[in-house]
């Protein structure tokens, strides 16, 4: 099995008959996602595609034993939503949404460490698993079946990055999308030490940026005996002090957080850095050799 999603997870789609909903049943079809269920007030018992449509979360679940959830409401929508699927006993929720209040994601991720339950998001683009199953909106063909897994701060890098080894013949495991919020449902250390489980995942690439702690806490596992071998990229590198660049935690809020410190601090650690894009496919390829 991959790690938190394969072809044997059971999805619900929460907000089914809206657009995104209605897309990513067709989407996620053609790419082998079982999809069971749909979650709409108000338009139960109607279908999109041939995805059956309920009322409730667990009135999903009782009816086809749904045990994951991805989540296409509004930002206002989405604690409601998430909260409902996590005290209905699903063990993996994605949250597509930007804009996400932070005390929001904060009572989500607090809820689903009480459940032991996996909660991905928000702003996220979701997670794949290459040739098996994917949770949200990535390009399928962007990626391939292998064992490199990858960890992105940003939805459109991991797209073309996983693209470029796709093309290099270098296949991925899973893909986590992990967002560019300040708080996170699942973080960079979080997301590693489930790599670091996955007998699929031989080696990680993370995606990072400027701004926030996220890349301390790579640097810390790649420095850790028996760590799987890691590759990074860190973009931002040009950005103005004190400006905010597209996500919400890229912004310098110390030396210690931008890109020359992140750079060193990776490769201090053992981490193989690629300066640019082009470098993705030689430092993760040098990554799966054990190629210091």
């Amino acid at each position: 099995m991959s790690i938190l999603l394969d072809r044997s997870n059971r999805v619900l789609i929460q907000g089914v008959t809206g657009q995104m909903g209605t897309f990513f049943v067709e989407d996620a079809r053609k790419y082998g996602t079982r999809m069971v269920a749909g979650v709409s007030p108000g338009r139960a018992g109607t279908t999109v595609g041939d995805v059956p449509v309920y009322a409730s979360v667990r009135a999903a679940r009782e009816a086809t034993g749904a045990d994951t959830a991805i989540v296409f409401v509004p930002p206002a929508a989405v604690l409601g939503a998430a909260m409902e699927a996590i005290d209905s006993g699903c063990k993996l929720i994605v949250a597509t949404a930007d804009e996400l209040p932070v005390l929001d994601a904060i009572e989500l991720r607090a809820a689903a460490r009480i459940h032991g339950a996996v909660f991905v998001g928000p702003n996220t683009p979701g997670i794949i698993s290459p040739g098996k199953a994917k949770l949200g909106f990535m390009p399928s063909f962007c990626y391939t079946q292998g064992n490199v897994g990858v960890i992105s701060r940003s939805g459109s890098l991991s797209y073309e990055c996983c693209k470029r080894l796709t093309l290099a013949g270098v296949g991925q495991s899973t893909v986590i999308g992990i967002g560019g919020d300040p708080v996170k449902g699942t973080t960079a250390a979080e997301a590693l030490e489930l790599f670091h489980q996955d007998p699929e995942t031989k080696a990680v690439l993370y995606l990072g940026e400027i701004g926030g702690s996220e890349e301390f806490f790579v640097a810390e596992y790649a420095a850790r005996s028996g760590a799987k071998p890691v590759s990074a990229l860190i973009v931002g590198r040009t950005a103005p002090p004190g400006k905010r660049m597209g996500h919400a935690a890229a912004l310098i809020g110390s030396k210690a957080e931008g890109h020359a410190a992140k750079q060193k601090l990776l490769r201090d650690a053992g981490v193989l850095v690629a300066a640019g894009l082009e470098q993705v496919v030689a430092a993760t390829s040098h990554a799966l050799l054990g190629v210091a």
